[in-house]
């Protein structure tokens, strides 16, 4: 059965602390008040681009009101998603202004108002640094969720969230990430960034790239954890999770099938060899063609052997023999038969 049936989890993302923050930070209220303060943040101008004044009286209130609230979620992960908020806030405007170039006056506009920010409360939020495309920000934050989710999931008792649907939500934001087609897109954005600066890792139990630590799933119930891939870098050869340890299984197989096919070729050949050895000395030694061979052979044998013998008798019976040349008086050496 498909995990929106059975995944209780699936549906209620949605009343966890990270999806409850965020929504904090989307809301547009209390604004009016703050944008005529916007001047002591940023001396970008504001009357030229009226945009910016909601924007910023946004960021002020997100800052200073919305980030210190909800305790329950880690101070940490409150800072996170405020920069997502910023940056996906930051291409919202960009793109609904025709505002383009990595240095612009929203960008700089942002910058100058959280700076000034960091110098009015207690505990600052660092700003992150690195630009990554708007899809890249959705997934790290997607990702982060999860992982926060995850972790408060393992302070629930039985009762709430049983073992078998927190294992079966695992396995099904594993599928959501790592299906064939979205693993090979993910793994074409990571391309170029080191693991460290790249979007897609944030802790080392919540990274793409220790993918069995960070989607691990839980021992209980006799439950059978399914075969996950080690990292992104992995995505080329990756099917679903579930097809893909059939598959391992399959190609293991086949590769178990090939080598017992070679080695049963060398053993039919081997035997091959032997009885074709066999047959001819049955042939050899019992039929009639067999005498056939072995008389002629040895006829030849023995016609040989008795010419090596006549021959040496031949030498044997030769003389060594001197004689002078009177003329020249020189010495000849031959061979004469007798």
């Amino acid at each position: 059965m498909s995990c929106e049936i059975y995944c209780p989890i699936y549906h209620d993302e949605e009343k966890f602390l990270p999806s409850i923050f965020y929504k904090k930070l989307e809301k547009k209220e209390d604004l009016k008040e703050l944008k005529s303060t916007l001047h002591k943040y940023s001396s970008i101008p504001t009357t030229d681009w009226t945009y910016l004044k909601e924007f910023g009286a946004h960021l002020i209130r997100n800052y200073k009101d919305v980030l210190p609230s909800c305790n329950k979620l880690s101070f940490e992960k409150r800072c996170r998603d405020l920069n997502y908020w910023v940056k996906s806030e930051i291409y919202r405007y960009e793109k609904e202004h025709d505002v383009s170039g990595i240095i612009n006056h929203i960008r700089n506009f942002s910058t100058d108002v959280w700076e000034q920010l960091d110098k009015e409360v207690s505990r600052r939020c660092e700003r992150e640094q690195i630009y990554y495309p708007i899809d890249e920000i959705k997934i790290r934050k997607d990702l982060d969720d999860f992982c926060t989710i995850r972790d408060i999931l393992l302070t629930k008792s039985e009762s709430e969230y049983t073992c078998k649907a927190v294992n079966d939500w695992v396995d099904k934001k594993y599928n959501n990430y790592f299906s064939k087609e979205k693993c090979e897109t993910y793994n074409k954005m990571n391309a170029g960034y080191s693991k460290e600066f790249g979007p897609f890792h944030i802790s080392d139990n919540c990274t793409f790239y220790d993918i069995p630590t960070t989607f691990r799933s839980f021992n209980c119930g006799g439950y059978i954890p399914r075969y996950k891939i080690k990292s992104i870098s992995n995505c080329e050869r990756n099917i679903m999770s579930g097809e893909l340890y059939k598959a391992v299984k399959s190609n293991d197989f086949s590769h178990h099938k090939s080598n017992v096919s070679t080695g049963t070729s060398f053993l039919i050949a081997g035997l091959t060899v032997l009885g074709i050895i066999f047959f001819f000395f049955m042939i050899y030694k019992f039929s009639p063609f067999g005498s056939f061979l072995r008389y002629n052979i040895m006829k030849k044998f023995n016609l040989t052997n008795n010419i090596d013998e006549e021959d040496g008798q031949l030498f044997e019976r030769s003389e060594y023999s001197q004689y002078t040349d009177p003329e020249n008086e020189r010495h000849h050496i031959g061979y004469n038969a007798l």
